[in-house]
């Protein structure tokens, strides 16, 4: 008996050691991209004269008016002006944000005008294409045209003439963040990552899209960046297009935009015609939201700009839980973000996908069989944290997830685990961090 003890006990030892020194190996091989430490207070580069430098409160880099030279644009549906706009206004309202907005009809709320990013576009590109069928049932309804997914294809025709109206609007802006309704942006962060950057210097940041053979892109929904030396290079050659150079907004900069995926592509083609290439800060520009992120060695103590997916109870908790901060004018990474979701990490949750992805059985495979079986063989894999079964399948995680709640579909139930002292473990080996990570650039 006492030999068994000291048997599972050894076996224990040398599975979280060899936990560690995965962590290690992986972290040494691909994780030289290098970073340098965002400090708490950035160099004064971007602060006026006798302006003080607040971070930690809400809205504190409005609203001490550190970054009077940012626009933000804000791209959405028509349908979303009614059901969703008033809520991101609500989150916003005592701050002092330089704030565009962009749809596809003219409209006014709450004393903000929101721009129909169509409106000016020369007919051509309208006439006979079957994607602006729904922009013609939107104007008709004239502010009461209900959500569609058809709307979605109007969207990738939106993103050049928005550039040319927002820097027809904004000619004394030198940075403009482009967002959507669903992007969380931390601004004392975002204030901190472009204090690094000279906005003379086109400059195009945000998280990497790499399609295969084509151009990379920044993922719109993350949000991305544009400088007013980038700017100036995309106006410059949309000049060789437009008909009326009085008024922004009237044609594609010759691009075939409706055999093109999405809006975030087609600028990023434009961009690089400039000599404009994005420079991809993932993962501090980032596509997930909490619940999603996948927590481990690339996403633990870099610092967090942007994410993707809220909701509104999503932002509500977050902003909650921001408040009380112990160190609010310090800069927040995933280290820190990770102490919001791992209250909810369990052993064992029923009707609940914690999002497992990195290896995948199926039956007749063993590990398939059952919860048992799947939980059995995380604990065999000694990078495994997590696990997920449904049905007849079996998946395991090399990253910690929360995820979501998923109903059963018939007789197929969703359980999720996680292996608590491999997290644990993993938590003792990289924390605490070594100051908040500024990543280098991927692309440069």
């Amino acid at each position: 008996m006492v030999r068994l003890k000291r048997r599972r006990l050894v076996s224990a030892v040398v599975v979280v050691t060899m936990l560690l020194l995965f962590y290690r190996v992986a972290h040494f091989l691909f994780g030289a991209r290098g970073y340098d430490i965002m400090p708490d207070t950035p160099t004064p580069a971007r602060s006026r004269p006798g302006t003080d430098i607040v971070l930690g409160q809400e809205c504190s880099p409005f609203s001490s008016g550190l970054m009077d030279d940012v626009t933000v644009v804000l791209k959405l549906g028509d349908a979303e002006v009614r059901s969703a706009l008033p809520a991101y206004l609500d989150r916003i309202a005592r701050c002092r944000i330089d704030l565009l907005i962009f749809s596809d009809h003219d409209a006014e709320y709450n004393g903000y005008k929101i721009i129909d990013a169509l409106r000016a576009l020369h007919p051509e590109y309208k006439y006979q294409n079957p994607d602006f069928d729904i922009y013609d049932r939107i104007q008709a309804a004239n502010g009461n045209a209900e959500k569609t997914e058809e709307g979605w294809r109007l969207d990738k025709y939106k993103f050049l003439p928005m550039m040319e109206i927002t820097a027809h609007k904004r000619p004394e802006s030198n940075w403009f963040i482009f967002v959507e309704l669903d992007t969380y942006v931390n601004w004392d962060n975002m204030y901190r990552f472009l204090s690094r950057f000279n906005p003379k210097t086109p400059y195009h940041f945000g998280s990497p899209v790499w399609p295969k053979g084509k151009t990379v892109f920044a993922h719109g929904g993350s949000g991305f960046v544009l400088s007013r030396g980038a700017m100036n290079r995309l106006i410059a050659r949309g000049r060789m297009f437009a008909e009326n150079h009085l008024y922004p907004g009237t044609h594609l900069f010759g691009k075939p935009v409706s055999t093109m995926c999405c809006g975030d592509e087609v600028l990023a083609h434009v961009l690089k015609e400039c000599g404009v290439s994005l420079r991809g800060y993932w993962p501090m520009f980032n596509g997930e939201k909490p619940a999603s992120v996948r927590f481990g060695w690339e996403q633990w103590c870099e610092s967090i700009l942007t994410m993707h997916h809220l909701q509104d109870h999503d932002f509500d908790e977050l902003k909650s839980w921001e408040a009380a901060r112990k160190r609010p004018a310090t800069p927040f990474t995933f280290e820190e973000l990770f102490s919001f979701i791992e209250p909810h990490l369990i052993d064992q949750a029923t009707d609940w996908s914690n999002l497992s992805e990195d290896k995948v059985f199926k039956a007749p495979q063993r590990a398939a069989k059952s919860v048992d079986h799947c939980l059995a063989a995380c604990k065999r894999d000694g990078k495994c944290m997590q696990y997920e079964h449904f049905g007849d399948t079996c998946r395991l995680s090399y990253v910690i997830r929360l995820g979501h709640s998923q109903s059963p579909e018939g007789s197929t139930k969703w359980v999720s685990g996680w292996i608590k002292d491999r997290v644990q473990a993993f938590k003792a080996d990289y924390s605490p961090c070594d100051g908040p990570h500024f990543v280098h650039a991927n692309p440069k």
